[in-house]
């Protein structure tokens, strides 16, 4: 089992380190193996958009880009990625920037045209490339149109995290969602719990007039409900709760597929 620090966070008041927290945890029968980073190295990389994209005159396959991180000014950046387009806002590596591996960043000339800074893909900052939706494998990372500029991308990608992978026995399958693994440390800590708050809007539409439930065993299944959602657009899911899924081990695909997935990982069950 994996999941996200900084989602456990937002169920229970986690006042110690995640160190801590493994020591804690661990002593008190849950075993958390492994606590991994998610920042690979990355610093100095902000949001920012793309104002203008030209052909680099000198290379066939390169870019000369305009960017800004605050809307006012502006720098030049060369590109090689296909993808990159005026209007896009993405993630983009100062000079002084580091990257994983140690990479850092430099003002530069790449056949003439000079570069000061890097736009980055999603395997540029560590991202595991298993993890990343096909749409993004090629090509620099595009963030959502309303992302504020000039704020740290890791906050807003979810990179400012650790991954917790426990080792469950047998007997611990109750931890095998965020919420119980939550209930856990609140406990040890002596925390309240805050579930989710579920709310979510109804029109007059009778829905007996579109979907019918029927218990074909009701002394296994008491009451069973459903309702029926209208007008969803097949997109992708936002930055966080991709980054969740990616903690606990899985690849976003869309935002109906990841709900799914998210609720599963949440509360134990996936409806």
């Amino acid at each position: 089992m994996q999941v996200s620090f900084n989602w456990l966070k937002e169920y229970v008041d986690i006042d110690i380190t995640v160190t801590e927290l493994q020591e804690l945890m661990t002593k008190a029968g849950v075993t958390i193996e492994h606590v991994e980073p998610t920042n690979k190295g990355v610093t100095k990389v902000v949001t920012a958009k793309v104002l203008e994209k030209v052909k680099h005159p000198d290379a066939e396959k390169l870019s000369i880009c305009q960017v800004t991180t605050d809307g006012e000014t502006t720098m030049q950046v060369v590109c090689g990625a296909p993808n990159v387009a005026a209007g896009l806002v993405i993630p983009f590596a100062l000079p002084g920037a580091t990257l994983p591996g140690g990479v850092k960043i430099k003002k530069a000339k790449l056949r003439g045209a000079e570069s000061n800074g890097m736009i980055c893909s999603a395997k540029e900052l560590g991202i595991d490339p298993d993890q990343i939706p096909p749409e993004q494998k090629d090509g620099i990372l595009i963030m959502p149109d309303d992302t504020p500029l000039g704020i740290d991308a890791c906050e807003v990608l979810g990179l400012n995290d650790y991954i917790l992978e426990l080792d469950l026995t047998p007997n611990r399958s109750d931890c095998l969602s965020v919420i119980n693994i939550a209930r856990e440390i609140g406990a040890l800590l002596g925390k309240p719990v805050r579930l989710p708050e579920i709310t979510f809007g109804e029109t007059a539409e009778d829905i007996h007039d579109l979907a019918k439930v029927e218990i074909a065993a009701p002394e296994l299944c008491h009451r069973y409900t459903a309702k029926m959602v209208k007008g969803i657009k097949i997109q992708p899911s936002p930055f966080w709760m991709q980054h969740r899924l990616q903690c606990a081990g899985m690849r976003p695909i869309n935002n109906i597929v990841d709900v799914t997935n998210y609720i599963m990982m949440e509360l134990g069950q996936p409806l």
